[in-house]
This record gives C-alpha cells, sequence and structure tokens, in this order.
C-alpha cells in the first residue's frame, strides 16, 4: 500500500481508531472482588482494534471519519468537511479472565448493545436532525466514551432531552438515541423541541434496499470545484482563479497559451516622432476666441467627466472590497475542495440556482451539472445456498461450457450452452465418461469437471463458536464462501488486490480477522505509482476487517473472477449488501455505520491463497 493512501485512509478513519491501552473484561472485575484473598492470574485483554481506515478502494483508498468537527465561523455548514483526529488514549484498567462462553447461539447474536439501556418511547421528546456529513454515537454522554457508529446527514430521529455532557467538548448537550448511545448537539446534532429541523434540499437517504444506495457520476474537467452550497458567477470566479494559483506556473492557462502561441512577432511598433506633426502654415488662421459660454460649458464637460471618473474608482473600490469579502469567505469544501477529471461522485437531487444548474451530492455538497457526467454501474451475483446444501459448487469457468443430457447408451448429448460465471450447485461424486470427467447438477444435467470453478470446503477457525457466521476468501480460486458454523450459505466470486510490480504491490494480505466496522458506504480515494489517484464517493457496502482492507461492493467494474483490486476484497453490489446486512455487527436502525464492540464482535474473515 502507499504511503499516501495510508495517511489519507488514518485522517479519514480516525473516528473508528480504538485509543491505546488494555481493558478487562467486566467478568473479572467481578472476579476479583470474590477471591481477592485467591492468588489470582489476570489476563489482559486488548481494547482496540487496528487501526480502521479503509479505502475508500482497494488497499490504497480512504474514507469519511466517524466525526465531524463544528462548521467554520464563516457560518459553513458542515457538508463535505474532513473530520479531525482524535488520538487520545484511554486509561487502562484491570481485568481478569472473559466470562463463559454460551454453549448455544443467543438469540441476541449479532445485536450491537450500548452500554446505557435504550430511552423509552415517551423519553423521546426532540425532534433531531443529522447536520453534519456524519454524526458519531456515542456509548455515553461524554466525547472520550467508545464510538458505537454513526448517522449520516439528512437523517432524521426523534431523541431525547438534553443530557449533560459527563466531560468536555459538547457545551450544548447530549440527546440520547431510540437504538441506544448517544449524539453531541455541538457536533452535528441540530434539535428542535416543537418541530423537525429544516434543512434546505437536504440530501437524499440510501437506497438500502437497492445493490447500488446512490446515483454516481464522474468528474469531467481538471479541477472542478466541490461547494457546500451554491456559488454565484463571482465566487465560481474567483474559485477557478484560486485552482490556476495552484497548478505549477508552466501549467497554467496564460503559460500554455504563451507556448501555443511559440514565436509570434510580440514587439511593438515604435511611436511616430516629434518631426512627424503637422507644422502651422503660414497661412492658417489663428483660432477664434471662445465666448464665455463656451468656456463655461466646457467646464461643465470636464466637472462632469471627472464626476464620472470619481464614481467609476468608488465603484471599482467598492467592487474590489466586495470580491475581498468574498474571496474570503468561498464557500469551497474545506481541504482540497478541487476535484480530479475522473473522480467519481453519489449524487441526489438537481436543482437551478445562481445561473447554473447544480447537483446536490449524497454527502451535502454541490457540484455544477454541466462539469460532470453520469456514471455506468455493473453489478454481479453470487448465489444464497438453499438450507442443507453441500459440497460441491461452483461457478462455470469457460464461455465454452455447455450442459449435457445423458443418454441410455452412455452417451452426452448437448443441450444447452451454461452463461459464464453462472452457478452450479453439483452432486457429490464425478463420473467418467469417455475419458473425461463430469459432475451431475442438482437439476439432472451434466457438465465437464474442467468447465467448472470449483469451491472448497476449509475447516472453520478454531476460536469461533459452531454457530458463528464467518467468511471464507481464497485468492488462488477468487471464490468467496460464507459459512454458519461449518454449512456454507453463500458464494460468489470476487476480485482481490492484483500483483502490482515489485515496488508497489497490491496483494490482499492472508489471515483472520473480525469484521471492525461496516458502513453502508465510504468514500474511497488514494494515490498509487502505477495507476495514479482516484477518488470514489460512497462505495456501497463497505465491512472493514484489518485496516485499511474491506470487502465492499465493487460497480465500477465486472472482472469478479479475476484479481484486480488495491487490495480490498471487490463483490458485485449484490452480492456485498447480502453480505453486509448478514454479517455481524448488526447495523441499528438509522445508522449509517456500526462498529464491532467486545460483547457484538464482528463476524470473521480467513483470507488464504
Amino acid at each position: 500500500m502507499s504511503d499516501v493512501y495510508r495517511l489519507v485512509m488514518i485522517v479519514q478513519w480516525a473516528p473508528f481508531r480504538c485509543e491505546s491501552g488494555c481493558v478487562m473484561h467486566p467478568a473479572v472485575m467481578r472476579s476479583i472482588r470474590l477471591a481477592r484473598a485467591a492468588v489470582v492470574a489476570l489476563l489482559v485483554l486488548p481494547a482496540c482494534d487496528r487501526d480502521a481506515a479503509p479505502d475508500p478502494a482497494p488497499a490504497s483508498a480512504t474514507s469519511q471519519a466517524d466525526t465531524a468537527s463544528e462548521p467554520p465561523a464563516t457560518g459553513q455548514p458542515a457538508a463535505e468537511q474532513a473530520p479531525a483526529e482524535d488520538t487520545s488514549p484511554s486509561a487502562p484498567t484491570v481485568a481478569e479472565a472473559p466470562a463463559p462462553k454460551p454453549k448455544v447461539k443467543p438469540e441476541d447474536y449479532g445485536t450491537l448493545h450500548a452500554p446505557q439501556p435504550a430511552p423509552t418511547d415517551e423519553e423521546l421528546t426532540v425532534h433531531g436532525l443529522a447536520g453534519f456529513e456524519v454524526v458519531t454515537v456515542y456509548a455515553a454522554p461524554n466525547l472520550e466514551s467508545a464510538r458505537l457508529g454513526h448517522m449520516r446527514i439528512g437523517q432524521r430521529s426523534m431523541v431525547t432531552a438534553a443530557v449533560p455532557d459527563e466531560g468536555e467538548g459538547c457545551k450544548k448537550g447530549f440527546h440520547g438515541l431510540p437504538t441506544g448511545g448517544y449524539a453531541c448537539a455541538s457536533k452535528g446534532l441540530i434539535v428542535d423541541a416543537e418541530k423537525e429541523p429544516y434543512m434546505h434540499m437536504p440530501p437524499p437517504p440510501p437506497r438500502v434496499d437497492s445493490p447500488h444506495p446512490y446515483d454516481y457520476a464522474v468528474v469531467a474537467k481538471e479541477g472542478t470545484p466541490m461547494w457546500w452550497r451554491t456559488a454565484d458567477a463571482d465566487e465560481r470566479m474567483l474559485a477557478e482563479e484560486k485552482y490556476i494559483a495552484t497548478l505549477p506556473v508552466e501549467e497554467r492557462p496564460a503559460a500554455k497559451a504563451a507556448k501555443k502561441k511559440g514565436g509570434a512577432d510580440t514587439t511593438t511598433k515604435p511611436a511616430a516622432s516629434d518631426g512627424d506633426a503637422k507644422l502651422p502654415g503660414l497661412l492658417d488662421e489663428p483660432p477664434a476666441e471662445l465666448t464665455p459660454e463656451q468656456k463655461a460649458e466646457i467646464e461643465r464637460k470636464k466637472a462632469a467627466a471627472a464626476a464620472r471618473a470619481a464614481a467609476r474608482r468608488e465603484a471599482a473600490a467598492e467592487r474590489e472590497a466586495e470580491l475581498a469579502r468574498k474571496k474570503a469567505r468561498l464557500p469551497l469544501r474545506p481541504g482540497n475542495p478541487f476535484m480530479s477529471k475522473g473522480n467519481i461522485l453519489s449524487v441526489g437531487d438537481r436543482t437551478k440556482d445562481k445561473g447554473r444548474r447544480w447537483l446536490r451530492t449524497a454527502r451535502g455538497g454541490y457540484v455544477e451539472a454541466g462539469r460532470v457526467y453520469g456514471k455506468k454501474v455493473f453489478d454481479f451475483e453470487g448465489a444464497v445456498l438453499e438450507e442443507g446444501a453441500d459440497f460441491p459448487f461452483g461457478f462455470i469457468d469457460d464461455d465454452n461450457a455447455a450442459a449435457y443430457e445423458l443418454q441410455e447408451d452412455g452417451s452426452l448429448k448437448r443441450k444447452k450452452k451454461l452463461e459464464y460465471r453462472s452457478f452450479v450447485d453439483l452432486e457429490p461424486e464425478p463420473k467418467t465418461i469417455g475419458k473425461r470427467a463430469y459432475y451431475q447438477t442438482t437439476d439432472g444435467m451434466w457438465v465437464r469437471e474442467s468447465d467448472v470453478r470449483m469451491a472448497v470446503r476449509h475447516d472453520m477457525p478454531e476460536d469461533i463458536d459452531p454457530w458463528e457466521r464467518w467468511v471464507d476468501v481464497s485468492l488462488s480460486s477468487q471464490l468467496l464462501v460464507a459459512y454458519e458454523g461449518e454449512n456454507p450459505v453463500f458464494t460468489t466470486l470476487v476480485s482481490t488486490g492484483k500483483k502490482g510490480n515489485k515496488d508497489e504491490s497490491f496483494r490482499t494480505p492472508k489471515g483472520k480477522w473480525r469484521i471492525q466496522s461496516k458502513h453502508i458506504s465510504s468514500s474511497m480515494a488514494g494515490s498509487t505509482a502505477t495507476d495514479g489517484d482516484y477518488s470514489i464517493q460512497d462505495v456501497p457496502w463497505t465491512m472493514f476487517f484489518e485496516g485499511n482492507y474491506a470487502l465492499h461492493g465493487a460497480f465500477w467494474h465486472t472482472r469478479f473472477g479475476r484479481t484486480r483490486s488495491h487490495g480490498c476484497v471487490n463483490l458485485g453490489p449484490t452480492d456485498a449488501r447480502w453480505l453486509f446486512y448478514w454479517t455481524t455487527p448488526f447495523l441499528p436502525d438509522t445508522w449509517h455505520g456500526v462498529k464491532s464492540q467486545e460483547d457484538s464482535p464482528g463476524s470473521m474473515v480467513v483470507v488464504h491463497e
């Protein structure tokens, strides 16, 4: 992974980072109190996951953070703002061995449990609105408490009356959420006890019932600005000047125009000398004496001209001051507001304002509609296995594969062509017919063994319970199989990290991890030496399992079954959505993202060759 990617990821996903230090399971503390006189061996449990920085795509990417800072003094809303990183450590506590695991699947398996009980319906008396791009959900009314997840800008919910800040930094107080957890009114939660808070052109909510939660557009022009509100003509002009100033001198329009003009003659002709002026002749009549009226008219015109010049200077000064004020308060996205050609945006509604047509992005920003074009999206769908299904099964791996019917004389008759990458469920044992091995499908047809990319059973990891859900990813076959305990329940083709080169490898790491955080969508951006810069807003159905690496939907390609990514595990959006809602922890209602906790761990992901 590139250093640029790693840096961007750490900045954008800092809110999901655990503070350093150790914590002990609460059961240990109880054990200590019950056996103070006994000799107790203490087991120290790590309190944090690794930095969960997504990326935004395959291994070289970045994602939006789980917190957002307060709006700047200019009154700029928090849409498209980059949140600040929280690196404050938490104080370690002492703990013993964890409580015994249940022998049967808990009824609330996968459900996130906030440390404090959720409020009752009678306590939800205040209208709440997520006004920042992301509004963090805390475990307690304290900014130093654990971050459980986040809500997205535009999300509405009834909340409790204000709860005092138990720490520092939330002057307006916290409000309890229906799902449990707290949001800070000083950090993006807008509240009103009487009515729903107003938001101009709220961004569209994600289409959670669709493989593609948003529509997408591609930036067509280098340097396209992202605004947090629509901009007038002056602001657009000033933004263009600001962008040009960021370019190297040789790439600025004036330098390019001069270079294109080449060696054209730019010298000026000399002014005429005094000798060329016409001299008065001997017969010329002297100028007539001006009358008083004529002199007065001349003076009047001079005074009028002087007044007009003064008015122009005053207007120019006012205009200069106005532009200076606008330049100091340009409503551009903080950080780097200028997007590169080819960047992908998630978009919502269209509007016309200030002489331009605009697109409202799903993250609350604005972009000129004429600077982008619609993005075509793709999909791939694996197979949800029937209850009791077992190996073997797989996907057709040959464009010319066919299904055959076995004749009474033992020969095979070709019946139909099988679609490339289509799923086939097979009977347990192959049969040699002629000199080839064939498998019978569950619908009675026969396929060549060599035409099928077969999924292979892998043993359940030893450190999970027999009823847990886990995901197996094979790098060599580019196949994913989801299990409940020992039982396969879902399979599909994936695209893992490509080889890269000796200086920059994109290989997906091998190992086993638990899902750290899940997001309906997560923006990803990065910079690679081989592929250049990229940025994709709202990559759908993202599940981070190790640092920057994630399972996520990829709507921009169809090469599933082949390596392609920068390190993440690419899935068709339909498959990614299925896994998102199947894996743990489950996403609470109205939230956009959730982070696994000690008592609600994420599903395990196993990656092997």
